[in-house]
């Protein structure tokens, strides 16, 4: 017996990346298929997020091919920098620097997502789908048979129309319907009570110009690459602060903190509070003196970390922050938007062409929330215990991006149409690595807090400047730059241990 007729074939709950890149992969191979693309924004506004990794990179420019508009209206990324330091009062030459030395070898960009999200949104378009913007979808009645799916929405002008649908897409990000209303939305605050306040900013003095390099000779030594062009962070006990370009000229620049080892300095407003912490960090004062905020560009998130149990069900499949997110530090959110987008495309597209995807449903359901916890514990689990410590944190630089270039960049890269619709650290290699991660995590969170109590952490915060040997690539020189990470791991451990007590020092 055939199912009942439906309005659409799909219908995507959220227009901005992940929606978007939905809806171009399901039409530009299907163009008869029905994709309606709901957005509840009459335009995006600028969000966080700006910053894309390498596997991102290769998603948006060898699965999406937005190579172009990248390259034409977006900031070529060059890697990611640290900056550390022991007083506020500190000069920009005597601080430590972690970061490349030279530009990237793959394809990382700085984005300004609400002109890229427009540019996705209108190419999908071009391809075929349907869009109701501004709208609301006020209300979803899944079908637990075979029956479409029914949803009431709102459009700006009134009026509610029901529009019926054999597949929904969940891409509204941060918001999580779907998750919300079957109730397999968990927050993380327990184990990551983590708050985030950023704003934009125009007239930032950039680390590469004339005033910079002038008060601070050393800015023209020991790095040949651009410190601008990357994401530049400052870093601090139980806080991070990120600084990114964009293409317009302004900067996105916000802090991150973990509420058991940090408070911000007390303001007025929050942007009031994010200008005095910058300004408390050399970097920061240098590039922020006397740059101009966007005041009605100011965000505050709590709470950062969650996920769902679930992601799929019934002819429903949630992608990219509607399915959970862990931390903004290393800019995996976009990776996660890449698997599971492809995932669920390949999903939809197998169902609607009958072929029973059971298998991929369990598959989805069971590695999502496991692949969660793996990259959690590895990369993000009381990370914020030993963030402001350069030597420990250069450990983790080295050991963590090693990984990740082994695992999830060099697998997208050589064997896209298989890892695409995998999740990351999926099977016995990557369990393999996850816990090995998670090790020497626990080990640079217990190293931390010996430190604090005997009187020596950040000890290294000044006079160093640490690059890589290598240029991170998806080869064996992502084992060599791990192994450069494991030497300095066992130093701090050696180092941590011999130190004399606080009451000795004393």
């Amino acid at each position: 017996m055939n199912p009942p007729p439906a309005d659409y074939d799909v219908v995507i709950m959220g227009g901005a990346l992940s929606g978007a890149a939905a809806g171009m992969m399901l039409k530009r191979g299907h163009p008869d298929l029905r994709v309606l693309i709901v957005e509840r924004t009459a335009e995006f506004d600028r969000k966080v997020g700006e910053s894309t990794s390498e596997v991102a990179g290769c998603f948006l420019t060898r699965v999406l091919h937005q190579g172009a508009h990248l390259s034409a209206r977006q900031y070529q990324k060059h890697g990611l920098r640290m900056w550390f330091c022991k007083t506020p009062q500190d000069s920009v030459d005597d601080l430590t620097e972690i970061g490349p030395n030279f530009q990237s070898r793959l394809p990382t960009f700085q984005l300004d997502r609400a002109l890229f999200d427009e540019h996705l949104l209108k190419e999908a378009c071009d391809f075929g789908c349907g869009l109701m913007r501004p709208a609301t979808v006020k209300t979803i009645t899944l079908s637990e048979d075979d029956s479409p799916h029914t949803l009431e929405i709102t459009p700006k002008e009134g009026g509610t129309r029901a529009v019926t649908t054999r597949w929904l897409i969940d891409a509204s990000g941060k918001a999580a319907v779907l998750a919300k209303k079957l109730g397999v939305h968990h927050s993380a605050e327990d184990e990551h009570p983590t708050s985030s306040i950023w704003c934009r900013f125009r007239n930032v003095n950039g680390l590469d110009s004339f005033k910079s390099r002038e008060m601070f000779p050393n800015l023209m030594k020991g790095v040949h690459g651009l410190r601008t062009t990357s994401t530049n962070h400052l870093m601090g006990r139980g806080w991070w602060c990120w600084i990114i370009p964009l293409s317009d000229g302004s900067y996105s620049a916000g802090v991150t903190w973990d509420r058991r080892y940090f408070t911000l300095p007390e303001g007025p407003t929050l942007l009031a509070r994010l200008q005095a912490h910058l300004m408390a960090h050399p970097v920061g004062r240098l590039m922020f003196e006397h740059a101009v905020p966007d005041a009605g560009d100011t965000f505050y998130y709590k709470n950062l970390a969650y996920r769902s149990e679930r992601i799929t069900g019934n002819r429903w499949v949630m992608v990219g922050d509607a399915c959970g997110f862990m931390d903004p530090l290393y800019s995996h959110g976009i990776d996660f938007i890449a698997h599971t987008v492809h995932a669920a495309v390949g999903l939809v597209k197998k169902n609607l062409a009958g072929e029973c995807t059971r298998e991929i449903t369990d598959y989805l359901n069971m590695a999502y929330p496991r692949c969660w916890r793996i990259w959690f514990d590895a990369l993000y689990k009381d990370k914020y215990a030993y963030i402001g410590d350069a030597e420990l944190m250069n450990a983790a630089f080295l050991l963590d991006l090693g990984a990740y270039f082994i695992g999830p960049v060099r697998l997208v890269y050589s064997n896209p149409d298989y890892e695409w619709t995998r999740l990351p650290y999926d099977g016995p290699a990557g369990t393999f690595f996850g816990r090995f991660m998670a090790f020497y995590n626990r080990r640079l969170v217990h190293l931390a807090n010996e430190r604090v109590r005997k009187g020596m952490h950040g000890r290294r915060n000044h006079g160093h400047l640490w690059t890589p040997r290598q240029s991170f690539s998806p080869d064996n020189s992502a084992l060599r730059l791990m192994w450069d990470g494991i030497k300095v791991w066992l130093k701090a451990e050696i180092t941590t241990k011999l130190a004399p007590e606080l009451s000795a020092r004393a």
